[in-house]
C-alpha cells in the first residue's frame, strides 16, 4: 500500500449508538483518501450514527477508532442533511470556520456562491443552503468530510456541483469522503468503497 493511500481513519470491533443502546455493530473499516466511502443500510441501521462517531460527537459503545476523533483543522466535519446555518449573509457564515479572505472566495467561487454572499440565509433556496453548508465544512480544513445525504433535495445545478466537487477530491488525495446515503446520485463513474449497515437485532 502507498503512502496516498493508506487509511486515514481504521476502526476494529465498533460499536455505535446513543448513550447505552447500541444501535449497530460496524464492520472494520480502513477509510483511506481516493475513493468515496458510501454508507448504505436501511432506515435505524446506524448510518448517522457512525457518521456522527467518527466525527466525535458521539462515543463509540464497542472497540476503538484510530486515531481518535478530535476538533479543528486536519480532523473530520460532520455535514448534517438538512443545513445548519446562523442568521446573517452567506458571507459570515462562511467566515465562522476561516479567516482567510482569499480561501472563503476560492471555495465560494468553487460552490458557484460568489454572486450570494452578501444574501441573506433566510433568502437562500434549500440546494444554495446545502452548498453554503458543504463549503463551510471544506473552509475549516478537515481530512475526514462526513456528509449525511449530501444529494438529497438538490436541483440540476446544485447536483452538478455536488459532482464536481466529488470528482475533485477523489483526484486530490487531500480529503477522506464518506457518504451516507440511501440512493447515491452524483457518484456515478466515481471509485466507491461501500459501507453497508444492517439494523441491530
Amino acid at each position: 500500500m502507498t503512502a496516498a493511500s493508506a487509511p486515514l481513519v481504521t476502526t476494529r470491533a465498533l460499536g455505535i449508538g446513543y448513550g447505552s443502546r447500541l444501535v449497530a455493530r460496524v464492520p472494520d473499516l480502513d477509510l483511506a483518501p481516493g475513493l468515496v466511502w458510501l454508507v448504505t443500510g436501511p432506515n435505524g441501521s446506524g448510518k448517522t450514527t457512525l457518521l456522527k462517531t467518527l466525527a466525535g460527537l458521539l462515543r463509540p459503545l464497542a472497540g476503538r477508532i484510530a486515531p481518535e476523533p478530535r476538533r479543528g483543522a486536519g480532523a473530520g466535519v460532520y455535514v448534517h442533511s438538512t443545513p445548519v446555518l446562523f442568521r446573517g449573509t452567506l458571507r459570515s457564515n462562511l467566515a465562522v470556520t476561516t479567516s482567510d479572505a482569499g480561501a472563503l472566495s476560492a471555495v465560494a467561487a468553487e460552490f458557484g456562491l460568489t454572486d450570494r454572499l452578501d444574501q441573506p440565509i433566510h433568502e437562500l433556496s434549500h440546494g444554495l443552503r446545502q452548498r453554503a453548508a458543504l463549503a463551510r465544512a471544506v473552509l475549516a480544513r478537515p481530512a475526514m468530510l462526513l456528509l449525511d445525504e449530501p444529494e438529497g433535495g438538490l436541483d440540476a445545478s446544485a447536483l452538478h456541483t455536488w459532482q464536481s466537487f466529488a470528482a475533485r477530491v477523489v483526484s486530490d488525495r487531500q480529503i477522506t469522503l464518506v457518504v451516507a446515503a440511501h440512493r447515491p446520485a452524483g457518484l456515478e463513474g466515481l471509485p466507491v468503497g461501500t459501507v453497508k449497515l444492517t439494523t441491530n437485532n
